[in-house]
């Protein structure tokens, strides 16, 4: 069974035939792209990193679709605008290439990549103290290779060398060498998924992939008329990017002039108020993030109506849970906002993903005919043969199970934490697939399914400690890029065969050159500039639990306890939210009008959902009052007023980080800050 109805109802107001764009461009990939996404990589890694450490002005890191990749690529359309006038211009297909290569590679700064792992692995040594008697309780534990083995080591980097030294490089070069073996890995896994799970999703499914539909029009590659040579002469357009980019301009003033009052919204921080209506209950955030409601627009009406209904009851239930006193512990770190609802939406996300394994067997008994042999042709779309996705991902998935097991952990967590990985990156990518929400997390983080399913008397100490290295990587439920690449054998369906195959060597060799480029430069910032504890950023703090220095501690916690065993009550709350999400996709499937999407309940209290979920209310609502009154033909011709809207964002942040560096270097407003 390729298709399902359940199915081909989430596309929203997209044609249910997906339309695929004209191949058009060189027939391989040209020196010239490969060398301006390469560039590009390292502009997406390098901007943000100074802004948000040096600067302290805007971040670029907690978005799936990153501002950091985004502005760049945007300047360089307006480049190529120029270009094409003198017949210089690059081609649809060659702008797709250095897209699909910063996209992903963006990945790798910030919080999706530098941040956690070098403060995983410099953490525990430099915090470790006689009063939190880390010596004995976590470092022990701890394989040398996989850490800086010594505080003398890394002080330089929390308080900067003094005068006279230099950095000590060769401390570094072992746990580089290794961590970028377990990465390079994780990122052919996630390359692989995707090309497996592409004709699912693209032909049989057919998601809307609304992120990718949007970066189509920009580079040409589906048609002139959303290329931004000519949307710029677009009424709506000039209208949207004029109402954003002049609430920045009078937003950057207020800098300057005392007094001035600050527009409510695209702000930054000042933009964020909190509302507690209850001891009992959930804060209630109202905060508006232009960056959801742009790409909200293009999800279809009923995912954004459960995301934003489920949220409204995942507080109600956590009020009431709270009320009566039902205890539940704490919540994990990057987990959502009660255990309860978390779990629960884990569940669901099992059973989601579960649903498209089984929808998609078909597909996937005709990818293993390919790998074995006994059929041929039928991934001559992709970006590689199924035979080559397969063997590469069984490989890089030893090789990574490995890797864990060398640095402690026994092999039942190891299962457990690789089928938690799975689930939220199949799971995330798929519904960023399909919603094109680009600030979106898992409910709860793998490391806390196998946390509460195993407790530390079934880890046991050496796999404790080998569970808060997996930090470095996947720290936040969002998937090391994975959703990113969900995205690039879409993008790579407007080019033709033979460009396509060199999109994922290109995308990896990417992603290890942003990296590498990063992480030398934070390193070199620590020990020569302002030193790490003067980053103002989460990654490198000494407080807080969403840090190495936090991470550590709950391990040690933990590891002292000694009796901490497996959460039923947790579990069971799981199995209950398994069972609401087989009911939700049952009744879609008895009633194909049912209104409510399994896809809300899942994220309903994912830690962006506090922050978006007021914004999601609004897109939705906007929608629905504009589908009401003109129908989808006045849909699609407002589509160029939030074109103009994400572009005049991206101004804005681009002036306001111009304008920090100049005139308060240090000293930074985040106008672009966290969801």
């Amino acid at each position: 069974m390729r298709s399902h109805p359940i199915f081909l109802s989430l596309n929203g107001h997209f044609s249910r035939k997906i339309v695929k764009p004209n191949r058009i461009g060189v027939s391989t990939l040209t020196k010239r792209a490969l060398l301006i996404g390469i560039a590009l990589s390292t502009l997406a890694n390098l901007w943000p990193a100074y802004s948000s450490l040096i600067v302290q002005s805007s971040r670029a890191d907690h978005m799936h679709l990153s501002v950091g990749m985004l502005i760049p690529f945007v300047i360089l359309l307006l480049v190529n605008v120029v270009l094409e006038s003198r017949g210089r211009g690059l081609s649809p297909s060659e702008l797709l290439t250095v897209c699909c290569m910063s996209m992903v590679a963006s990945w790798m700064q910030g919080e999706g990549l530098s941040g956690y792992l070098l403060g995983v692995i410099t953490a525990p040594h430099y915090f470790a103290s006689p009063e939190n008697r880390w010596e004995e309780l976590l470092l022990q534990y701890l394989p040398s290779w996989a850490i800086i083995p010594d505080r003398d080591l890394v002080r330089g980097f929390y308080e900067g060398l003094p005068p006279g030294q230099s950095v000590p490089w060769s401390a570094w070069v072992t746990p580089a060498f290794w961590w970028s073996l377990l990465i390079v890995s994780v990122l052919i896994v996630n390359l692989c998924v995707s090309v497996l799970f592409r004709k699912q999703w693209m032909d049989y499914e057919k998601l809307a992939f609304p992120i990718a539909s949007a970066l189509l029009q920009l580079t040409g590659a589906s048609g002139e008329s959303g290329k931004l040579s000519v949307l710029l002469k677009h009424r709506l357009f000039r209208i949207g990017f004029a109402i954003t980019f002049c609430i920045f301009c009078w937003n950057i003033t207020t800098w300057f002039i005392t007094g001035l009052p600050l527009f409510p919204i695209l702000s930054g921080r000042p933009g964020k108020y909190i509302f507690t209506l209850s001891p009992h209950i959930p804060n209630v955030i109202f905060a508006f993030s232009l960056m959801t409601f742009t790409f909200g627009y293009f999800t279809r009406s009923e995912v954004l109506f459960s995301i934003w209904f489920f949220h409204f009851l995942a507080i109600v239930q956590a009020g009431i849970f709270n009320r009566l006193g039902y205890d539940f512990g704490s919540s994990d770190p990057w987990c959502s906002f009660h255990p309860a609802v978390g779990w629960q939406g884990f569940g669901g996300m099992i059973v989601l993903v579960g649903w498209g394994l089984w929808t998609a067997r078909a597909h996937f008994r005709d990818v293993w005919r390919h790998t074995i042999g006994k059929a041929s042709g039928g991934d001559s779309e992709e970006l590689m043969s199924y035979r080559t996705a397969v063997v590469l991902l069984f490989v890089a998935l030893g090789f990574g199970a490995l890797w864990m097991h060398r640095a402690g952990m026994g092999w039942a967590p190891l299962l457990a934490f690789g089928f938690g990985t799975a689930v939220l990156y199949v799971g995330l990518s798929r519904i960023i697939a399909e919603s094109g929400l680009v600030a979106m997390r898992g409910p709860i983080t793998a490391q806390a399914f196998v946390w509460h399913t195993f407790g530390i008397a079934g880890l046991g100490p050496f796999s404790a400690a080998a569970l808060s290295l997996t930090f470095a990587w996947f720290c936040d439920a969002r998937g090391l890029a994975a959703t990113m690449f969900a995205h690039v054998p879409r993008l790579g369906a407007a080019m033709n065969r033979t460009a396509r195959r060199g999109l994922g060597p290109s995308t990896i060799v990417a992603c290890v050159v942003g990296a590498f480029v990063v992480c030398s430069y934070v390193i070199y910032q620590g020990y020569h500039a302002t030193g790490g504890f003067n980053f103002g950023t989460v990654s490198f703090a000494s407080t807080g639990s969403q840090n190495g220095f936090g991470i550590s501690n709950i391990t040690a916690g933990r590891i002292q306890q000694g009796t901490f065993s497996t959460d039923w009550t947790r579990v069971s709350y799981l199995g209950i939210g398994a069972a609401f999400a087989a009911l939700l996709f049952w009744l879609r499937y008895q009633f194909p009008g049912f209104p409510i999407h399994p896809v809300g309940f899942t994220v309903a209290a994912a830690p962006p959902l506090g922050n978006t979920a007021l914004t999601i209310f609004l897109i939705w609502a906007v929608k629905a009052l504009i589908l009401k009154i003109g129908g989808l033909e006045r849909y699609r011709t407002t589509i160029p007023l939030f074109l103009g809207f994400l572009i005049g964002y991206l101004g804005g942040v681009t002036l306001g980080l111009i304008v920090d560096v100049i005139w308060f270097p240090g000293q930074g407003h985040q106008m672009h800050m966290a969801w």
